[in-house]
């Protein structure tokens, strides 16, 4: 099994909706009614995040990505995907990494994501280092940086 990251490309967007799509379905079903009337501001989201967007490759084929945003001084990740079949093999973890490695190249220091309290894979974050930093209704808050640091 050979796997690589590489940088997205809009032709990866219907992936993306497909993975999305299917995280709703999973995780927050409850939202999915919302999420998809809301999927031309979402579009716009991606296309936004297609500059900082890195989509793994296993064997020749798309099977995850992560995306993120600079949000003034920090970087927030959007998304982050692996699909079911490559799960608990670490690409969340490597994913998780290359989001932190492109932010801080690009300047900053605080790294902040929110996660689904119905997530199964929020283990992930803690074991990175990032830390809880509040609650937005069912997303936990956390952080890694200076952020992270005035929260504990």
């Amino acid at each position: 099994m050979t796997s690589s990251l590489r940088p997205a490309e809009v032709a990866d967007l219907p992936f993306v909706l497909r993975s999305e799509r299917s995280y709703m379905q999973t995780i927050e079903p409850a939202n999915e009614q919302r999420w998809t009337a809301a999927i031309d501001r979402n579009l716009a989201l991606w296309i936004d995040c297609l500059p900082r967007t890195l989509v793994l490759d296993v064997d020749g084929e798309a099977a995850g990505y992560q995306m993120w945003l600079p949000t003034g001084d920090s970087a927030t990740l959007v998304s982050i995907h692996v699909v079911a079949r490559h799960r608990r093999r670490g690409f969340g973890r490597l994913l998780l990494d290359a989001f932190a490695e492109q932010a801080r190249a690009a300047g900053h220091v605080d790294l902040c994501l929110g996660v689904h309290r119905d997530n199964p894979a929020a283990p992930i974050y803690a074991a990175a280092g990032y830390v809880h930093t509040g609650d937005d209704g069912d997303y936990r808050m956390m952080a890694l940086g200076t952020a992270a640091r005035s929260a504990d």
